[in-house]
């Protein structure tokens, strides 16, 4: 039976006069034990609902149109918060003033399926995913050595994950892994080790490999540090030795080495079709090789791109005989190593751009930079950015826009 938390105003459920008060009993005939059991049983156009009002017992049918929510909220919706203690956790490394949604650490199994945010997987959210049958999964796993990957969750115990893949993996459980690579700890024969481990369970479909990120905000904190360019050309290496593997193998690529990591060793981006069946994007893999495969088209328009450092020079190249000026965004507020364009803020965006030469008054941000609710990190919008600047401001998700 599902309390109701809320109910969204003019929602489907608001409409049949549902109220926070009612219970929901049962939808579509299968029993409703908790929110994911809604999520399976409610994703048609129409809904049979059985519910309690106080003792009495209630049915009723409810339609909505495609792509609109139902409008129920229920208890215990809420994200599980992660009780781990990751030494490059991103919100330990945010400044106190961003809004209190960034300051919470989750770690919910629901959620990775739901939403594909990775969890750090423990034995409850084994059987929970099992019993759920939630597939695909999304799981930060870092390195396969128990130890190893105790210090990198800051547990200061073991913290083994193999036997978790494998159960969900017999069980017919997906599973899309990310590796966090941090210079000395879990890099050169640990990554390898780890791609060995993960390559030899046929649930985990993909291994996305990624750069620790680091902002100023890291008082207190574990000393680690970036990956230098010769420690970056080996991950790419290694990646490509499983790559090749993996394509006898498996008949795809598997694995992942992101954008940044061949930006680091100096290497080229690799074509569109490196990424061929890759579902990573979110992680900085393949974005760059989508922002390249639209060179030689004509660009209309005039105004200033603004763009992280980290793509930069790729905008630059893409947009060169263009009336577009690449204007490069440096992030003072989280620190100069943060160059990923969708961690720039409002604030940075107004000091880089007000005083451009007014021949560019249109000012294009990325889509990235914005959450749901079109707020930056430091809770800007659009519309104010183009108030403190005196400029038109247009968000673009990608260049093709500007075609």
């Amino acid at each position: 039976m599902l309390e109701i938390l809320s109910i969204t105003p003019g929602s489907p459920a608001s409409a049949a006069g549902f109220r926070r008060i009612d219970r929901l009993v049962s939808c579509n005939g299968s029993p409703l034990n908790d929110w994911i059991d809604f999520l399976y049983s409610a994703n048609g156009l129409f809904i049979n609902l059985i519910y309690t009002r106080g003792p009495l017992i209630r049915r009723l049918t409810i339609r909505r149109n495609p792509g609109v929510d139902w409008g129920f909220t229920f208890k215990g919706q809420e994200p599980a918060v992660c009780r781990k203690k990751c030494i490059f956790c991103f919100v330990d490394q945010l400044p106190r003033d961003v809004r209190p949604s960034l300051q919470v650490k989750d770690d919910d199994i629901r959620y990775s399926f739901v939403q594909g945010t990775y969890v750090t997987l423990d034995r409850d959210d084994t059987e929970y995913a099992i019993r759920k049958h939630l597939t695909p999964l999304h799981i930060s796993v870092h390195a396969t050595d128990p130890s190893v990957r105790g210090k990198i969750l800051g547990t200061c115990r073991e913290e083994p994950v193999l036997h978790m893949l494998e159960k969900l993996s017999r069980a017919g459980i997906k599973m899309e892994t990310q590796i966090v690579v941090v210079p000395g700890l879990n890099d050169g024969k640990q990554l390898d080790r780890t791609l060995e481990d993960l390559f030899s369970i046929p649930g985990v479909i993909s291994a996305g490999v990624v750069p620790v990120g680091l902002t100023k905000y890291r008082n207190g904190l574990p000393e680690i540090r970036r990956p230098f360019e010769a420690e970056a050309l080996r991950v790419v290496n290694q990646c490509s030795m499983w790559r090749r593997k993996a394509m006898k193998n498996r008949g795809n690529a598997w694995v992942y080495p992101s954008d940044e990591f061949f930006i680091i060793a100096g290497l080229d981006i690799p074509p569109v079709s490196y990424y061929e069946s890759c579902t990573l994007k979110e992680n900085g893999i393949g974005l760059l090789a989508d922002l390249l495969a639209i060179s030689g088209k004509k660009f209309k328009g005039r105004g200033a791109v603004c763009t992280g450092t980290l793509a930069a020079p790729f905008l630059r190249r893409l947009l060169n005989g263009s009336d577009y000026l690449v204007t490069v965004i440096e992030n003072t507020f989280l620190g100069p190593e943060i160059g990923v364009a969708g961690l720039l803020s409002g604030a940075d965006i107004v000091r880089s751009v007000k005083d451009l030469p007014d021949l560019y008054n249109s000012v294009i941000l990325p889509g990235v930079m914005f959450n749901h609710d079109m707020l930056t990190l430091d809770d800007h919008t659009p519309e104010e950015i183009s108030q403190s600047t005196g400029r038109e401001v247009l968000v673009a998700r990608n260049l093709e826009e500007l075609v």
